[in-house]
This record gives structure tokens, C-alpha cells and sequence, in this order.
């Protein structure tokens, strides 16, 4: 998660510049001291990427999934598997256009490009690239991933994601450094009671490595911090309504329990689904979501994300 100190330190008030000299001093130094800060932290910070597992943080980019909380490892079956479980992608009943979009508090922009492809009943390939900047340009990280998924045995589906790394700290306009490498990503699913309740276990950055190059000092390598999230979801026919489902899930990522419900009902208009979710050590979620013919639209409200405040995450699917 590349990170935007420099923002931060640059909305202090500069002092305004008039036509008075000691005023005019006072501004060019009041900005000055800006600046020196500003580089120092971002030194700082690169300095500390190796140590503080700070780079590619996983970030969830689609509004769906995170207005149940994020528990949703057993129940993705849509692009949302590309970031939440490829063994998902095995569930997708045609090909599939995801596009995620979240602006943290102005200062950090985060984007999802994905598309799922089933080859054939129970088998599906995809890829995506995300992509992370602050609003100054100083920092990005990027990943494109690469995912299949296969039925293998009955309801029980397994995924893989490769993944190659990027990223890049300038200070102002002098490059600072980059790095780049590799991961993977491992994921199974498996249904029962006629596909009712579906288990979900997911290992991100099961496997990786990462090469930092800063200007002027020796290349060093890391791996980025080992994830897990396993769940259950349940999905349950809504009496004397043909078309509604209620969807409920329960996770545990990283430790940390996550829960969430969804309430999907048809209309004329189109699908509608409305979406709950808390997690026990940020808050709650929620969400709406719209989808007629073959475009769908979700929103989500995310409480205490990442830095204790509140977030809005937007995603379109387009099917095709």
C-alpha cells in the first residue's frame, strides 16, 4: 500500500506570499521546511518497506463482497474470486468484466481491472491488474495476476493466482527506488447439500519473493507476510419467493472473525440486493447492489478501514 505522508505534510498552510519582502522570505522558507520534511519521511519510509511489511497490502477492490464484511471466500463465484479465492472461479456460470474503484480519504487511489473466461463447465481462467498510487505521483504498486480454477473431483474446486509485483518511490521528481517480484496465490472450495453450503480456504501470498533496489545502496530481497482466510457460507431459499435468496457467511481472516448477510430479490426492474457485514475488530459494513441484463452495479460502506475512518468502494460487472 504505497503510502502518502507527503500529502499529509503538504495541506500544513503555507504562508501567503505578498509584495512585502519579509514576507515573501518567510513564505519561501515556511515551503522549504515543507519540502525537507516531505523527503525525509518518504526516505523513511522506504527505508522501513522491508521490515514493516508495509508493500502490497491486500486491499479488497469490489464493493460486493466487502459489504458483507469480507466473508467471502466460500461464497465468491463471480471476478471478486481473482482477490478473494480463485477456486471461485470455477462457479462462474459465463465470462465476466470486473471493475473496482476506492478513494481513501483523498490521499490514496485504488483501482481493479479483472475479467473471468470459463473454458468449459467447471473450468475457468482470468486475470487482472490492480493498481495503488498516491494523489502527488510519488509512489505506485501494481500487480497483474494471472488465475485457473478446475472442478476436480464433484463440487470440490481448487484456484491458483500468479502474481508479478511492482513498485516505485520518487522524491519529487528524483527516483528513489523500485522494486518488483513474483507470488502466489492457492484457494479451495468445496459445496455440499446441494450446493446450500460451501466451505472456502484461501492462502494469499502463499509463495513470493520481492527485490528492492534503492539508488546508491545493495539490492535486497523479501517475502511478503504469509495470509490465510477460511470460511463457510450458507444460502437460503426465501419461502413463497421463487426469485429471492438470502446468503449468509461467516470467516475468519488472519485471525480476525468477519460475518455478513445478503438479501437478493428480483423485480421487474431488475436484481436487487441489500448487504450487511462487521468486522469484530473494524466495524460494520454494508452495501446495496442493482444488476439488469447484463451490467451490475454495488456500492459498499466500509467502517475503520485501514487508517479508523470510513471508506465508500464502487464496482461494475459487466457480463458478456
Amino acid at each position: 500500500m504505497p503510502l502518502s505522508c507527503g500529502k499529509v505534510v503538504s495541506t500544513l498552510p503555507i504562508p501567503k506570499i505578498s509584495g512585502d519582502r519579509h514576507t515573501k522570505n518567510t513564505g519561501r522558507a515556511s515551503y522549504s521546511v515543507i519540502v525537507l520534511c516531505r523527503s525525509l519521511l518518504f526516505t523513511l519510509i522506504f527505508l522501513l518497506i522491508g521490515t514493516a511489511n508495509a508493500a502490497f497490502e491486500n486491499i479488497e477492490l469490489m464493493a460486493g463482497p466487502m459489504g458483507i464484511g469480507g466473508a467471502y471466500a466460500a461464497a465468491t463465484d463471480d471476478t471478486s474470486a481473482l482477490i478473494w479465492n480463485p477456486a471461485g472461479l470455477a462457479r462462474l456460470p459465463t465470462r465476466e468484466i470486473g471493475i473496482g474503484y476506492l478513494d481513501l480519504y483523498g490521499l490514496l487511489n485504488y483501482s481493479f481491472i479483472g475479467v473471468a473466461h470459463p473454458i468449459q463447465t467447471g473450468q475457468t481462467v482470468g486475470a487482472a491488474i490492480l493498481s495503488s498510487s498516491d494523489t502527488e505521483g510519488l509512489s505506485y504498486e501494481r500487480i497483474v495476476l494471472l488465475s485457473a480454477a478446475t472442478r476436480l473431483w464433484k463440487k470440490l474446486n481448487v484456484g491458483m493466482s500468479a502474481k508479478y509485483f511492482s513498485t516505485s518511490v520518487n522524491l519529487e521528481r528524483m527516483p528513489l527506488g523500485q522494486g518488483s517480484g513474483w507470488g502466489v496465490d492457492f484457494g479451495i472450495q468445496y459445496a455440499f447439500m446441494r450446493e446450500k453450503v460451501s466451505v472456502g480456504v484461501m492462502f494469499p501470498n502463499l509463495l513470493s519473493n520481492l527485490s528492492y533496489r534503492r539508488h546508491e545502496t545493495a539490492a535486497y530481497n523479501e517475502s511478503l507476510l504469509r495470509e490465510w482466510r477460511i470460511g463457510t457460507a450458507i444460502e437460503i431459499d426465501v419461502p413463497d419467493r421463487e426469485s429471492d435468496t438470502l446468503l449468509a457467511a461467516f470467516e475468519i481472516t488472519n485471525g480476525m472473525p468477519l460475518i455478513g448477510g445478503e438479501y437478493r430479490y428480483g423485480a421487474r426492474l431488475g436484481e436487487f440486493a441489500l448487504r450487511l457485514g462487521w468486522r469484530f475488530t473494524h466495524g460494520p459494513t454494508a452495501g446495496f447492489g442493482y444488476q439488469r441484463g447484463n451490467i451490475g452495479l454495488d456500492y459498499a460502506f466500509v467502517n475503520g478501514r485501514n487508517v479508523g475512518s470510513q471508506s465508500s468502494l464502487f464496482s461494475v460487472r459487466v457480463f458478456y
